[in-house]
């Protein structure tokens, strides 16, 4: 696979309990919007998106994905994330998996052909 990593972006606490979990299965993990001390060290907490977003051939997004308009869900980030920032930034076929949205986000994403699967249609899709 070209892109090996699974990248979190924001989230909570089950983001953070399912990103160590998956590190722990041997996954390469990236966390973008997501810093906790709870956070495995196997987990590589990025500073700056843009360092590691190209990297991640899975995309997790939190559930809901906003809390209102395009404002990323990321109770653990210092300050308030605009989704839009990093949608533009998603490559091709990144599968980009996804809670909740607003409507804003998914029309921001459609505008930026970001193919959004959700949670609930990614059931049985077998992970990379």
């Amino acid at each position: 696979m070209k892109n090996p990593y699974i990248g979190f972006l924001g989230g909570g606490r089950p983001q953070v309990e399912l990103a160590n979990r998956l590190a722990e299965e041997g996954f390469r993990v990236r966390a973008m919007f997501l810093k906790s001390p709870e956070l495995s060290p196997q987990v590589h907490i990025s500073e700056d998106f843009r360092d590691d977003l190209w990297l991640c051939g899975t995309l997790i997004l939190p559930d809901p994905v906003c809390l209102r308009g395009l404002e990323l869900n990321a109770p653990f980030w210092p300050a308030p994330v605009d989704a839009g920032q990093f949608l533009g930034s998603i490559g091709k076929g990144v599968l980009l998996l996804a809670g909740e949205m607003t409507p804003e986000f998914r029309a921001a994403a459609a505008a930026r052909e970001v193919a959004v699967t959700s949670f609930s249609a990614a059931r049985n899709l077998p992970l990379p």
